[in-house]
């Protein structure tokens, strides 16, 4: 039996090293949308709370289930004085019976002087020193008003509900995570954008200093240089920063240290083709909303089945000894006994406050429809606007595209003026400071257009929950 504990203790650590080993070779390779989703399901929080939920209403529809069946309850009971609680002697026998006093109470003396000796007898008779009772009683419902019905109806609602809000939860968790992998991502791109600016700064300086040195440009095209590399400096500082937060959002939101960097595996940005409008699909959204019209009916039918008359049958069984000593070993014995018996609850005075309760119902069921259809149609219309969106974001993608090509031909166009002396050295920087900012621009567009797609995948009921 040692061992069997030794071997699954073994297994488990085991288990948990190869864990922390694949999440360890993870973050080493950089991590991916996929791994970073994975993580997410594993760590979140606001997942593993969704999970919960679920169960929770699961073990309500367990307790609704056992209204079904018997309710059995047992009961004991057992007391000792210090004293019997009723206590008589013959004299008192004779006072009590009131009727010749004087020849009872000689009488009884001297049936008790005769014979009490030889039977054992005591002069007094001791009542209630002692005793015990124990007994079980079951109660079957008949007939509650429907209450047990409507509740196990309720019940299951409950976890469909919840089972429909986990779903929720995971969908805009997931997206959440979605978002902060591309922004992560899309600054770790213009890292390597300002990286390559910096470098192609550094080219122009030393060329500019050289020029400077043979007399062919005046000293002030080399502080036009210095000035852009101090700018760009700036810009590394800030986005330094900008990565810095965006990667604790993102650690926070799959379960990482917070204090370690994160890597992103590298990946190109494939051009994207415009999604084609999707088949609607009743997102999760409206499934709550029919729930919640289905649980205020529900409870509506409990509150009139408080107003019903309930029948219920149940059988006892109760076991006793009480102590009676009349003679000296006493003569109280243990018994049993049974019986089967019916209960009818009919509430004649309830219907004043239930028929008030009823109308709360009403308007509650009422609100509900309301809640469903506006709802229902602020959701179709917030769908409608994230395919607009969309499509906005797959028009401004392409436009950066060309406006990238446009701005890399410029500065080719340029910089070959430079070095032939048809174009200043501030041209040839503008000329750079808009190429580096249309490949950032280019970066950012398709991004946007990759979180819209998902966020109208969502909203229209066609997320492909990895």
């Amino acid at each position: 039996m040692i061992n069997g504990k030794r071997k699954v203790k073994r297994s488990r650590f085991i288990v948990l090293l190869g864990l922390c080993l694949g999440c360890q070779l993870l973050l080493a390779q950089g991590l991916t949308l996929d791994s970073c989703l994975q993580l997410a399901r594993q760590n979140n929080p606001e997942l593993r709370k969704a999970e919960l939920g679920v169960k929770r209403a699961e073990q309500v529809k367990m307790q609704a289930m056992t209204k079904y069946f018997p309710q059995v309850q047992g009961m004991g009971f057992g007391f000792h004085a210090l004293h019997p609680l009723v206590e008589v002697n013959t004299q008192d026998i004779a006072v009590d019976l009131q009727i010749g006093n004087a020849a009872v109470r000689d009488l009884l003396t001297t049936l008790y002087g005769n014979y009490g000796a030889a039977l054992d007898l005591d002069r007094s008779m001791n009542l209630f020193q002692h005793g015990y009772m124990v007994g079980v009683t079951a109660l079957q419902p008949v007939f509650m008003g429907g209450k047990v019905i409507a509740g196990n109806q309720l019940a299951k609602v409950g976890v469909e509900a919840a089972q429909v809000q986990a779903d929720m939860t995971q969908r805009d968790q997931l997206e959440q995570v979605e978002q902060l992998y591309w922004l992560v991502y899309g600054l770790q791109q213009k890292q390597a954008i300002i990286d390559d600016a910096t470098h192609l700064l550094d080219t122009i300086y030393h060329a500019v200093e050289a020029a400077v040195g043979a007399g062919l440009v005046l000293p002030s095209d080399l502080t036009q240089v210095l000035m852009k590399q101090d700018d760009i400096a700036r810009k590394q500082i800030q986005l330094q920063s900008g990565q810095k937060l965006a990667q604790q959002a993102l650690a926070i939101a799959i379960g990482l240290d917070t204090s370690e960097p994160i890597l992103l595996a590298e990946q190109e940005l494939e051009t994207e083709e415009l999604l084609p409008m999707q088949t609607y699909v009743q997102p999760v959204e409206h499934q709550l909303l029919a729930l919640q019209l289905r649980a205020a009916q529900l409870e509506r039918q409990m509150a009139l089945a408080d107003a019903l008359p309930h029948l219920v049958v149940g059988a006892n069984y109760s076991y006793s000894h009480w102590q009676a000593d009349i003679l000296k070993n006493g003569l109280g014995r243990p018994d049993g006994n049974g019986a089967l018996f019916v209960m009818l609850n009919v509430p004649l005075t309830g219907w004043w406050e239930t028929g008030h309760k009823l109308k709360e119902k009403q308007y509650a069921i009422e609100q509900a429809r309301i809640d469903r259809q506006y709802l229902g149609e602020q959701l179709d219309l917030r769908t409608k606007q994230a395919y607009d969106q969309m499509i906005e974001a797959f028009a401004l993608m392409q436009l950066q595209q060309r406006t990238l090509t446009h701005a890399q031909e410029a500065y080719e166009q340029t910089e070959t003026n430079y070095h032939a002396g048809m174009a200043t050295i501030m041209e040839l920087l503008q000329a750079q400071t808009a190429l580096t900012q249309a490949k950032a621009d280019w970066t950012d567009s398709q991004i946007a257009y990759k979180v819209q797609t998902k966020r109208y995948k969502d909203l229209s009921g066609n997320s492909d929950i990895r």
